[in-house]
């Protein structure tokens, strides 16, 4: 089966000469679910197996919408366990073992009758095995980024190998962890110093607040801003000139780059995943998931977008509501 036929939940797809487009439809906010992270991983696992795919453009079904952010509603359940706070210490080598066992045969399905706690645990290990497979595979990936993209929508787009987004105010990025009491989970930690450098890396990730796409593109983190209705046109351009690179020079290439640093990412991303799951059982956060449940009902929309300032100034959890 051609990676354009695959029959996905959430990723629609079409090929044009060798560009795969995969728009994503999660209406309407379009967050990022466990669902769609199981289309990802089918995904690229397909790309990699199929010669007639040199680039993949990963695009928004969803007006003014990118990948928002993690849903949490998903999130959520997972920090309603009934759990102890738990150090990151202790989480890691907890983690590998879990980690380990779910790539057995086996040992996915067991996960995912496992409840809130196995459903995260295979999310955590689906989404380090597919980012890192994009970062090593010979096809070249594009974001298109339409709208917000936040938390773990962003982490997907710096997944990508390129980022192309809109002119316009809809259009936010940023790690906004920290405002909710835990820290990116998924690469948020491991590519922002590698992309902006260590400061504003650590800047943008405790102040925790959006920025807007012409000051994303002063950051680094996005490669060129284009006209909305021009977007999706001009990332396909360059992925079709991108998509004729020798595929073996295009995988050596990313695993140099991504490669280039004193600490394999693949270990970083564990470390992150276990300080994720540690700050996920503090009150801190646990509370911060409650009140975000408020907001986003009388908002209807995620306050990240829709209400961020009382969530950036600090006002609407404070250290003392613990």
């Amino acid at each position: 089966m051609k990676p354009a036929e695959l029959n996905l939940e959430t990723l629609r797809l079409e090929q044009e000469g060798r560009v795969l487009t995969a728009y994503y439809s999660s209406p309407p906010l379009n967050f990022v679910t466990t669902a769609f992270l199981g289309d990802l991983d089918q995904l690229t696992r397909a790309v990699d197996r199929d010669s007639s795919v040199g680039a993949v453009v990963l695009a928004s079904d969803v007006e003014g919408r990118f990948l928002t952010h993690a849903d949490a509603g998903e999130l959520g359940a997972m920090a309603d366990l009934p759990l102890p706070e738990l150090p990151a210490g202790a989480v890691l080598p907890f983690w590998k073992l879990v980690n380990r066992a779910i790539g057995l045969p086996g040992g996915a399905p067991a996960a995912q009758r496992g409840g809130p706690m196995g459903i995260g645990l295979l999310w955590g290990h689906r989404w380090k095995k597919t980012i890192l497979r994009m970062n090593r595979s010979g096809v070249v990936y594009l974001a298109a980024i339409s709208g917000p993209a936040l938390g773990g929508g962003h982490e997907i787009a710096l997944a990508c190998d390129l980022r192309y987004a809109a002119d316009d105010p809809r259009v936010v990025l940023g790690q906004i962890e920290t405002l909710a009491g835990i820290i990116p989970g998924g690469g948020g930690t491991q590519r922002l110093p590698r992309l902006i450098g260590t400061g504003r890396a650590l800047e943008l990730i405790l102040e925790g607040a959006p920025v807007d796409v012409h000051r994303a593109y002063e950051l680094g983190l996005v490669h060129r801003v284009v006209a909305t209705d021009e977007l999706l046109e001009e990332t396909q351009a360059t992925a079709a000139r991108l998509a004729n690179r020798s595929p073996s020079a295009v995988a050596a290439a990313k695993r140099c780059v991504y490669g280039a640093t004193d600490r394999p990412l693949r270990s970083g991303l564990d470390r992150e995943l276990a300080a994720f799951l540690s700050t996920g059982s503090s009150a801190y956060s646990k509370r911060a998931f409650k009140e975000f449940a408020t907001d986003f009902q009388a908002l209807a929309d995620t306050p990240f977008v829709a209400d961020p300032a009382p969530w950036v100034d600090g006002t609407r959890i404070t250290q003392g509501d613990d």
